[in-house]
């Protein structure tokens, strides 16, 4: 019993199938050659209205400080949430829409679905994150990669806009430190004015008790000079504080940047990227035209060949399972018409 494969055809019976198809499609040239344009024309028509998009990237490293806590480890996720939710907020989004007139049409008709659209056109992605690690005690401190990445169909506006939006991170950093700063200078200005208010309450009473002292009872002057002492402990108590206080204020106010009182990550440019070769249309277009030409002639003209119901010659006549008894030439036709 012969197997299935062994009446399969070999490679060169395929390569004789295929040459019969193009003898075949040979008898419809015109057909041929007019599904090849039709194809053709519609690929290119679709190659022509493609949208092409231009990526552009910025790369910012975040650092934390030296003074930062140590053993907190902080996931790319977490990362790349701040980036996403804490500065890229929508009120910031749609501002910077408005300002590169990013899709005026369908902000004016419907700003969160614009929004969106944004997004997705957006990414943020981070890497080479030290952060993934604890950080114990002695350790340099640690960084991580942030990726801002955006695509528009104009290479120039896609790198102008990703860098404002890499700004908008930097901005964000120098805004917390600030706010930070602000805190701290709060902090320490209310710590040194709580101070001085207490030793000007217990100098009141110290003076008190001086004056009432002279005239008081023998057992009046006992609690007198009792409460005398503990005032004046307490009094050197807040002294103490006071200057600790007033010297805490002091450097503070000498520090040249806020940067060395921030806990926060510190934002700074690493990559501020490079605007993407505007692609030849014409020349895409042409090579595309040709390839499809190079590529889709073959296939139809196979698929003419396949399709046709017409019987050429005595192989034709031989697919359809008939044995073929000879070959009339067009000359013997005539004849018998005539």
């Amino acid at each position: 019993m012969r197997r299935w494969e062994d009446r399969e055809p070999d490679l060169f019976g395929v390569v004789d199938e295929i040459g019969r198809l193009f003898r075949r499609a040979k008898r419809r040239k015109l057909l041929v050659a007019s599904l090849t344009v039709l194809l053709v024309a519609l690929f290119g028509l679709r190659e022509y209205r493609k949208q092409r998009l231009y990526p552009a990237t910025v790369v910012l490293s975040a650092t934390e400080s030296d003074t930062a806590e140590v053993g907190n480890a902080n996931t790319n996720e977490r990362l790349q949430d701040y980036v996403w939710y804490a500065v890229f907020t929508d009120p910031v989004l749609l501002a910077v829409m408005e300002k590169h007139n990013y899709r005026p049409d369908l902000l004016k008709k419907n700003p969160r679905l614009a929004l969106e659209s944004f997004r997705e056109d957006l990414s943020v992605e981070v890497y080479k994150n030290e952060f993934v690690r604890e950080r114990y005690g002695g350790e340099a401190p640690r960084s991580a990669r942030i990726a801002i990445s955006m695509s528009m169909n104009d290479p120039d506006k896609a790198l102008v806009l990703t860098r404002d939006l890499g700004d908008l991170v930097i901005e964000r950093d120098a805004q917390i430190r600030r706010e930070r700063y602000e805190m701290e200078q709060r902090v320490r200005g209310d710590a040194v004015s709580f101070a001085e208010t207490e030793l000007a309450r217990l100098q009141r009473d110290w003076e008190r008790i001086i004056a009432v002292y002279p005239g008081a009872s023998p057992d009046r002057k006992g609690e007198l000079r009792v409460e005398a002492a503990g005032v004046e402990r307490t009094i050197v108590a807040v002294e103490a504080r006071l200057k600790d206080a007033t010297n805490a204020k002091r450097r503070l106010e000498l520090e040249s940047s806020s940067d060395k009182m921030s806990l926060a990550l510190r934002y700074e440019r690493v990559d501020w990227g490079a605007a993407k070769h505007r692609i030849d249309q014409t020349f895409v277009l042409v090579r595309a035209i040709i390839l499809a030409l190079l590529g889709l002639f073959p296939v139809v003209a196979m698929g003419v060949g396949a399709f046709d119901r017409r019987i050429y010659d005595e192989r034709d006549v031989a697919r359809m399972g008939f044995k073929p008894l000879g070959l009339m030439r067009k000359a013997a036709m005539r004849e018998a018409r005539s």
